[in-house]
């Protein structure tokens, strides 16, 4: 089953991400986060075995956008679930959820990220908050979301992230990629204890593959498989994807859940 919610509000000031019905619902649970300024849309595609699939739009809502302000919300929402939580992470959504099993490691059963990383000294995009503060126009925006795909992704799909990023307000995105440019996990990453995967496209022109390599160097145990896709390869290679998903989780979220 496949969820995508309206979040609503428990205080004035307040956005959840998780409904009542989904905090108290049974079965495992794996959330999905999108990078900054991409719908999670792109991982409509993605099927795991066994679990709710749960969208997230974590820019929606009155903010803060920063990664730390979005993971502390999530690790709020989470700490009301009981069953199991894997989080699914894509770029700037993967280091909100690195943070997340950081700040909430009882209720994180396990985390797979994709081309991502633990800082972003090596970004293959350097320009892109001055482009957002200064040029954001309709032409440098589909150039931005053109340079997330290694093949042309289906013109719905295309036409769904055009307008996502249209309707975004470029003060929340400059919020949340600042935010992002002045992280490094490079010191808190040993201490996530939860399986974690690392699914990174390999034709990345944002995220290389030594990215993919800090993170497994940094956090304990994790694994490290290359896809043959570029910046969001549960679009670019979705069957790749799924199959690599699915074999971490039918390995680790088992072992989670059993006595």
């Amino acid at each position: 089953m496949r969820i995508i919610p309206n979040m609503i509000h428990a205080e004035p000031w307040r956005m959840h991400f998780l409904a009542s019905a989904v905090v108290r619902d049974a079965r495992p649970l794996a959330i999905a986060l999108a990078g900054g300024g991409c719908s999670p849309r792109i991982y409509d595609g993605v099927s795991v075995n066994g679990c709710l699939l749960l969208e997230v739009d974590w820019m929606q809502g009155p903010g803060p956008y920063t990664p730390e302000a979005v993971a502390g919300r999530l690790a709020e929402d989470l700490s009301r679930r009981a069953a199991p939580t894997v989080l699914l992470g894509h770029s700037l959504g993967g280091v909100i959820v690195l943070l997340t099993a950081l700040l909430a490691p009882a209720v994180v059963q396990a985390v797979v990220v994709s081309n991502t990383g633990p800082h972003t000294r090596d970004h293959g995009d350097t320009s892109l908050p001055e482009r957002i503060r200064s040029r954001w126009t309709r032409e440098v925006r589909r150039a931005f979301l053109q340079a997330c795909f290694f093949r042309a992704p289906p013109p719905a799909l295309m036409r769904e992230l055009e307008q996502y990023l249209d309707a975004q307000s470029p003060d929340a995105l400059l919020e949340a990629i600042e935010g992002l440019r002045r992280i490094d996990l490079s010191a808190d990453l040993p201490s996530i204890r939860c399986p974690a995967l690392v699914a990174h496209g390999e034709f990345d022109r944002r995220r290389g593959v030594v990215d993919a390599r800090r993170l497994v160097a940094l956090i304990p145990g994790a694994e490290l498989v290359l896809l043959p896709g570029g910046h969001t390869p549960m679009v670019d290679c979705v069957d790749a994807y799924n199959d690599a998903l699915n074999a971490f989780l039918a390995r680790h979220l088992r072992a989670t859940q059993s006595p």
